[in-house]
């Protein structure tokens, strides 16, 4: 038997028998699940007090947060074409690599060009609208959380009911019709990546939830279409698929599904869960000198490597809820969370050029928060000022950014 069909096998059992541990006590001591809590509280410290190098790091989430007051609302309806099942509520979207077969009259099927989109993929308005909104969320919930000015949780209220809850625009539960290729199939499990920023939806409830705008019916209702979604996730032969793709795509399933579950209170499958991502993610991924092997073979090899990074420590801090440290795990092979992050940050500095394949410039920011969270996790001063160095080529608004290394020791 092959150690891949072994780790179907046991993802099966884990996620489709209901093998399951007992249930586990969560007990969130801030609420949150990917943000720090004791860093945010920190960072909102260093605001109240006006330290005037910390508040102009601000002015980026204000400015972000006032954009977003007259953002949307987004949804669903406002694409032009039906989806296959003729119901306007569901989600669609394009592969990105996919372009039409030049030796075929008609083009189909189409075929892959890795790293190179598709124009056809912007005429999908549905992930185009997502990453609007859930980028107004983000901006919308720290803004609120930092300043306290109740509009900003006022409007990420009403973009939050109007994407999720409203009869009238708002999307079904399912990814049925994501990431589909024209001549090839309607609808893809890889689809799923397309929603890994909802990942942060529980935090920036969190944040929201202290707001006046806040109120039960809303919540009550979220917590119904994530029960229904993560049941889609779970259940559905995408969801099943993804879960054990291979690389990325795999980690932001985990890193997605955790949160959620954990969020809707279904301790006993977020720790399942947790598990059954152990041999996919932490066996599998990571080579002993730190490399991501899956990612490294893209045509934008750092893009690929240092998003897959963050998901796998996204899934890390998941795992933390349900008591699995990963932070200081090695597999078998040596791979270990550190390693993948050490080679990464290898190539920021003038010593070493990126030896891959990578068809855009290098965006060196691109692992500043995983920089950032290293810090913390592993009480490491170099991470934090190599963090620090990035801040003017990525100047959006980083709760990180507001506090020193000193203070988010533990």
């Amino acid at each position: 038997m092959s150690f891949n069909l072994k780790i179907r096998i046991a993802l099966n059992v884990f996620l489709f028998i209901g093998l399951i541990s007992p249930s586990l006590l969560w007990a969130q001591q801030d609420g949150f699940i990917l943000l720090e809590g004791t860093v945010m509280e920190k960072a909102r410290e260093n605001i109240d007090t006006n330290s005037p190098q910390k508040t102009s790091e601000l002015k980026a989430l204000i400015m972000a947060a006032e954009e977003a007051l007259s953002s949307g609302p987004f949804s669903v309806i406002h694409k032009k074409q039906l989806p296959p099942s003729g119901d306007i509520h569901d989600y669609t979207s394009m592969g990105p690599y996919w372009w039409p077969d030049p030796e075929k009259e008609d083009g189909l099927p189409y075929i892959r060009r890795d790293g190179e989109i598709n124009p056809e993929y912007f005429d999908y308005k549905d992930k185009e609208e997502m990453g609007k909104l859930l980028n107004s969320l983000k901006v919308l919930s720290q803004a609120f959380y930092f300043t306290g000015n109740e509009k900003y949780a006022a409007q990420a209220i009403h973009l939050a009911n109007a994407w999720f809850l409203d009869p009238d625009t708002k999307m079904n539960p399912n990814l049925n019709f994501a990431q589909r290729i024209p001549g090839r199939t309607e609808g893809r499990g890889i689809g799923i990546i397309d929603t890994r920023k909802m990942a942060e939806l529980p935090d920036q409830f969190r944040m929201l939830s202290s707001s006046t705008h806040w109120n039960t019916s809303f919540e009550e209702g979220m917590k119904y279409w994530l029960t229904k979604y993560v049941s889609w996730l779970v259940n559905s032969k995408h969801g099943k698929d993804e879960a054990v793709h291979g690389n990325n795509h795999t980690t932001w399933y985990f890193a997605q599904i955790i949160p959620l579950t954990l969020y809707l209170g279904q301790t006993d499958r977020a720790d399942s869960l947790a598990k059954a991502g152990l041999p996919l993610i932490m066996e599998e991924m990571i080579e002993k000198d730190g490399s991501q092997p899956a990612e490294l073979a893209r045509t934008r090899s750092w893009d690929y490597s240092s998003m897959n990074l963050l998901a796998i420590m996204y899934y890390a801090m998941a795992c933390e809820k349900v008591g699995i440290d990963l932070w200081n795990r090695e597999s078998e092979k040596g791979g270990s969370i550190q390693k993948a992050l050490d080679f990464l940050n290898a190539y920021t500095g003038k010593k070493l050029e990126w030896p891959y394949e990578q068809i855009k410039e290098r965006d060196l920011s691109r692992i500043k928060e995983q920089l950032n969270i290293a810090a913390y996790k592993y009480l490491d001063k170099s991470y934090k000022k190599d963090a620090d160095q990035m801040i003017s080529l990525n100047p959006e608004f980083s709760y990180w950014d507001l506090v020193s290394f000193k203070q988010i020791r533990k």
